[in-house]
């Protein structure tokens, strides 16, 4: 069973949706359609782009076609809280590879990310991790670095990215990313407590290296054992 990065999702923060002013704003999972009159031609463009998304169902295609419409849309009124670009464009990526077009996906949510939508650290790992285990790790490579240095604070990127290396086999460079997990985490005080999760797959990747057990592996012991 592949090793998972259990409290990953308790630790990265919940993305708040502000809604329209006197409006219901609808979500992915509502109707499309607002109990309230429609006024404003921006708000019918929505509507219209979403009802499209909805009938295109599994139709990567179409809904490809509405959802790159839909950010380009907004993109264009930035600012405006009645848009939620971040979960949608993690749908367009989703769609994207499912046509196979990687660097299509690679990119949205690159982009997304920059742009400050929802959570950068999180899209971009799930991405990634979709992408290495689906055999495209050259195209996963750049959205850990992003994560990484958009997010150097966040100690999970570094077991993820280490989980990930280590299960397709890459334990030098699972090593490296673990090595600079446990160091964030003795030098930040281990406030997430990860150190139980990177101390022993840090110990995996050195064995599998036929390396033994160095200073840095022993002050994470003496750490998670306080």
């Amino acid at each position: 069973m592949r090793r998972e990065c259990a409290s990953r999702k308790a630790q990265l923060a919940t993305v708040v949706r502000m809604s329209l002013p006197f409006r219901h704003r609808t979500t992915k999972k509502e109707s499309r359609r607002s109990p309230w009159p429609t006024v404003a031609a921006l708000e019918e463009r929505i509507e219209e782009i979403m009802d499209r998304v909805e009938k295109a169902g599994d139709n990567h295609v179409g809904r490809v076609a509405a959802l790159e419409e839909y950010l380009t849309l907004a993109r264009a009124h930035e600012g405006e809280t009645w848009f939620d670009a971040g979960a949608w464009s993690e749908d367009l990526a989703d769609s994207y590879l499912a046509l196979g077009r990687v660097d299509n996906a690679v990119r949205t949510i690159g982009n997304a990310t920059r742009c400050g939508y929802a959570d950068g650290a999180e899209m971009l790992c799930e991405l990634a991790e979709e992408l290495m285990r689906s055999g495209h790790e050259p195209q996963a490579r750049p959205l850990w670095q992003q994560a990484r240095s958009g997010y150097p604070g966040d100690v999970w990127i570094y077991v993820q990215a280490g989980i990930e290396y280590s299960d397709m086999g890459g334990y030098a460079e699972a090593l490296d990313w673990l090595t600079a997990g446990v160091e964030l985490a003795l030098r930040t005080s281990d406030p997430e407590s990860a150190l139980e999760q990177l101390r022993p797959l840090r110990a995996s990747c050195l064995s599998a290296l036929g390396r033994q057990p160095d200073e840095i592996q022993e002050r994470a012991a003496q750490r998670e054992h306080r």
